[in-house]
């Protein structure tokens, strides 16, 4: 079935439905999404939950279709719009995964496995690995695959990044005293998930 997408202007069927196009993911995959109360516009970054999972998204453009028109698009659910401690983790996440991608290769390596592994994406849940080869992966690979899970994890579980997030930024985190406590120069990443309101209780 033919699917026809017409972009947003000042003579749109009064009967279309708005849906914006978002690009999520390494391979920039399109997907819909209903804004429902969220005022968006190109550029914009939002927090999206897709057939894979909790994704960051980047808004393209805005789209009608009518009734009688469906779109080859699979369609997301719009969460919320991005914060800037959302970019301040997206980055951490993703630069963990460029260090644990290494570690992963050099375990296919150490195993005598020729497959090579472009990167291991992250999803925005901290939880969701895709792993990108080149090519077709072979089956031996395949099967190691829960195995580079545990590589990957090990590898993010050893960073500085992830003790932030599990116990904060040290003595004091979340007090008066701390000075620069959840501030980008010192310990916003461990706020993200509340660890510095933790210390705080204490």
């Amino acid at each position: 079935m033919q699917t026809t997408i017409t972009m947003n202007d000042n003579a749109l069927d009064t009967k279309a439905s708005s849906e914006w196009i978002v690009r999520c993911g390494t391979s920039s995959q399109l997907f819909r999404v209903r804004p429902g109360t969220h005022s968006l516009d190109r550029g914009r970054i939002v927090l999206c939950r897709t057939s894979r999972g909790l994704e960051i998204g980047e808004v393209l453009a805005e789209c009608q279709y009518t009734s009688e028109e469906s779109s080859d698009l699979s369609q997301a659910t719009m969460v919320r719009l991005s914060r800037p401690e959302d970019q301040l983790l997206w980055t951490q996440l993703r630069k963990l995964s460029e260090d644990a991608s290494i570690a992963c290769q050099s375990f296919l390596q150490s195993n005598g496995l020729d497959d090579v592994l472009i990167e291991v994406e992250p999803l925005f849940d901290g939880k969701t690995l895709f792993f990108h080869f080149l090519g077709e992966p072979g089956e031996l690979t395949e099967a190691y695959v829960e195995e580079l899970a545990t590589v990957y994890q090990k590898n993010v579980a050893s960073s500085k990044f992830a003790e932030l997030l599990e116990h904060g930024c040290g003595p004091g985190c979340g007090t008066p005293e701390k000075s620069g406590c959840g501030t980008s120069g010192s310990c916003a990443v461990c706020s993200i998930t509340g660890a510095c309101g933790s210390k705080k209780k204490k």
